[in-house]
């Protein structure tokens, strides 16, 4: 089953990508990771990849782009495991967050960038190496979706600790997860970070009334209580209070972000959150 959400999701994946993109760089990610210098007469011989063709045109003849340097990004993806994934209406986060763990990847990938996959709960479940190998994405998304997140949390400080002990090179690293409990991601100031936040809108909006049998899917506990208009306002303020506090302390440390519901599709938020 897991190996057919798999495909589905790479299908998926390459048809956004490539439907949504126009000229050689197909990807989520503005730019090619070059730092441009001037334009030369094209010679035989010549990348014709580097061709610019707005100068060209104007020229009529062609002209090429010239380089000082590649910068070779290094991204990290952080999918971020707690059993509150395990939940959805439409369709669960944990599937959701797949999607956009493939979208990331396959545009690190294309852009010839270096990739690093990281699955954490309070402890490092899965790590993919840095790599450049297309196959290495199939072996994440399919960790990342067979994975059973029930009876675990996430700890955010832990994956700062481990971060900052592991990565050593400034890195942009991708955090896509729920985001809920006590987060401060301020000591990765090094890094370039961004934060893609995966919820289903009834959780943050439920209709429930009378008796009701929760299960916590982080420790598993049952609890039953009377579940009432008043119990469900005062969830929704703090899940609103929570979520502007995260917000602020985003904005504070320069950290960008998005958040992404399960009955939405991922490929156009993502598009903006990396500034295309």
């Amino acid at each position: 089953m897991f190996i057919d959400k798999t495909e589905e999701i790479l299908i998926k994946t390459r048809r956004n990508i490539f439907g949504q993109n126009i000229g050689s760089s197909a990807s989520v990610f503005s730019g090619s990771g070059l730092d441009f210098k001037e334009l030369r007469e094209y010679n035989v011989g010549d990348d014709v990849r580097k061709i610019n063709w707005k100068a060209t045109a104007k020229a009529q003849k062609p002209y090429l782009n010239l380089f000082n340097e590649e910068r070779e990004l290094n991204i990290l993806i952080a999918f971020m495991i707690s059993g509150s994934i395990y939940f959805g209406t439409k369709r669960f986060k944990q599937e959701l967050m797949g999607e956009i763990l493939a979208l990331l990847s396959y545009s690190t990938l294309k852009n010839d960038d270096r990739l690093s996959t990281l699955l954490f709960s309070d402890r490092e479940e899965f790590l993919m190496p840095p790599t450049k190998k297309m196959g290495s994405l199939n072996i994440s998304l399919e960790k990342a979706l067979e994975m059973d997140p029930l009876n675990k949390s996430t700890d955010y400080s832990k994956f700062v600790a481990y971060v900052n002990e592991r990565i050593k090179r400034r890195s942009l690293i991708f955090i896509i997860g729920d985001f809920y409990g006590d987060i401060d991601l301020s000591l990765l100031n090094k890094h370039e970070v961004y934060a893609v936040m995966v919820r289903d809108r009834f959780e943050e909006e439920p209709k429930l009334f009378g008796e009701m049998e929760l299960i916590d899917p982080d420790t598993m506990d049952e609890e039953e209580f009377m579940m009432n208009a008043s119990i469900l306002k005062r969830y929704t303020q703090e899940i609103k209070a929570h979520d502007e506090k995260l917000s602020a302390h985003f904005v504070q440390n320069r950290i960008a972000h998005t958040k992404i519901y399960t009955d939405e599709e991922p490929f156009g938020k993502l598009s903006i959150l990396v500034g295309r």
